[in-house]
């Protein structure tokens, strides 16, 4: 990669565009802009690898202690399964893995999400590439939420904090309507209304920005079902 943050992977069929720093800036600043510019100049693959190491490397720094205390109940509640000491293990592994291949994993299967959404639904013709550029884009701002949120966890000793709707807690979340509130957070929420905005900018403003963002909140607020749903089965 260069230093305007631009490759062969990384360029729409467009040409040249703004640097991937200055990319990531607008996804915060100014989404609707940086929607308009992802019509001809659609990078995703540098812009979501960075972020997905930054991740990574970010759940790599969280303690031991912080894992152990997390997977005690785990391992009380499956006594034939791994010891804890396995189990921590395991998971210090796991964990920056996950993170590496499930922000493509998770890209590419909402960017197919929002071509089926926008383009099937709303008769938009924007391309998969763009949809998933954007997906590329917001990630920075989910990841700005995790960092924010590690020193939380070792501060508070306790992995199942999010920074939401879940603070107002008084407890671990255990039913269903729990855990989805657990779900619903800060950043979750900024990145769902960028999103909207970058999707009414790649349309060229044959979707309304109410439109847009109105329906990336029920897309958003749907995986956060489906997230409590995931976390009540894994206990």
């Amino acid at each position: 990669m260069n230093v305007e943050g631009r490759t062969a992977g990384d360029t729409g069929a467009g040409g040249a565009g703004p640097s991937l720093i200055q990319r990531v800036i607008m996804a915060f600043t100014a989404p609707a802009k940086l929607g308009e510019v992802l019509r001809s100049y659609s990078p995703w693959f540098w812009t979501l690898a960075i972020v997905a190491v930054v991740g990574a490397a970010a759940f790599a720094l969280v303690p031991v202690d912080l894992w152990r205390a997390a997977l005690e109940e785990r391992a009380r509640s499956q006594p034939e399964g791994p010891d804890l000491d396995t189990l921590v293990t395991i998971s210090r592994i796991t964990g920056p893995l996950g993170a590496l291949i499930m922000g493509f994993v998770v890209a590419a299967i909402s960017a197919g999400i929002l071509y089926l959404v926008f383009n099937v639904a709303f008769g938009l013709d924007a391309t998969y590439k763009q949809h998933l550029s954007g997906m590329a884009h917001i990630s920075w701002i989910t990841t700005l939420g995790f960092l924010l949120l590690i020193p939380i966890w070792i501060s508070k000793g306790d992995m199942q904090i999010a920074l939401g709707l879940g603070l107002l807690l008084p407890e671990a979340p255990a039913s269903f309507g729990a855990h989805y509130v657990n779900s619903i957070t800060i950043f979750g929420l900024w990145a769902a209304v960028a999103l909207g905005l970058i999707e009414s900018g790649i349309s060229g403003g044959r979707i309304s920005t109410g439109k847009a963002v109105g329906a990336i909140l029920v897309l958003y607020l749907v995986a956060a079902a489906v997230k409590a749903v995931m976390a009540m089965m894994g206990g």
